[in-house]
């Protein structure tokens, strides 16, 4: 037997015939449903079992008498009109995969009823969106005048200029932290680069000399020719 009204604010009407299997436990109590099984079917065997059947306690069962050509989406139409005409303010849904209630929900909207056709659940759950990242306030640079400073070790340093513009605080200081170990640079020493002189056939310092024309002149004999 048909539901003679639904007050529901939310209804969904499922076309069980196209949509397999359903889990309204997504959905909060304000929503309510119709399921509307085929001849052929069965309804859940969840719901037929004492354990579980209060997960159905928001939805009611209608068995489609008779087999034929969309005789489930007329039913589905049906309860639409009654709907309508009983409780206009309620929001109707249709969960079926079938566009061919489109123009019929259309028609339904422009005649002041809400409805609309969905073809999972998760359509019908608030789309989560990420909260913007806040980003750290820049201030004008009292040197560079861009707006480029940032706050840093209690000061503001400019990112432009590469200069405070606002000291740093003494306290935030790497070199006053407890576990600061100031780095020392390795010193190497020189190594100096050698070579065999051309004219004297010495192996000496190549600093100082001349290489041209693929020989090499070291200092010593550059002074000796330059007399």
């Amino acid at each position: 037997m048909m539901p003679k009204s639904v007050k529901s604010q939310q209804l969904v009407l499922v076309d069980y015939e196209n949509i397999g299997k359903i889990d309204l436990s997504l959905l909060d109590a304000s929503y309510r449903a119709i399921i509307f099984v085929g001849a052929k079917q069965n309804t859940p065997k969840a719901s037929r079992k004492s354990s579980t059947a209060h997960r159905f306690s928001r939805v009611d069962f209608q068995k489609i008498e008779g087999v034929g050509k969309n005789a489930l989406d007329f039913h589905i139409a049906f309860q639409l009109g009654r709907t309508f005409e009983t409780a206009p303010e309620t929001q109707c849904i249709v969960l079926s995969k079938d566009k061919g209630f489109d123009p019929l929900l259309a028609f339904l909207n422009k005649n002041g009823m809400a409805c609309q056709r969905i073809e999972a659940l998760d359509e019908l759950l608030p789309v989560e969106r990420p909260e913007p990242v806040q980003q750290a306030p820049e201030y004008a640079c009292t040197r560079c005048g861009k707006a480029s400073c940032v706050e840093h070790l209690g000061g503001q340093w400019c990112s432009h200029c590469g200069h405070f513009s606002r000291s740093p605080d003494p306290q935030q200081m790497p070199s006053l932290q407890a576990k600061y170990r100031e780095t020392t640079k390795e010193s190497y020493g020189y190594v100096p680069l050698l070579s065999t002189c051309a004219w004297c056939h010495q192996r000496t310092d190549m600093s100082g000399g001349i290489y041209d024309d693929g020989e090499w002149m070291c200092p010593g004999c550059i002074s000796r020719y330059a007399r």
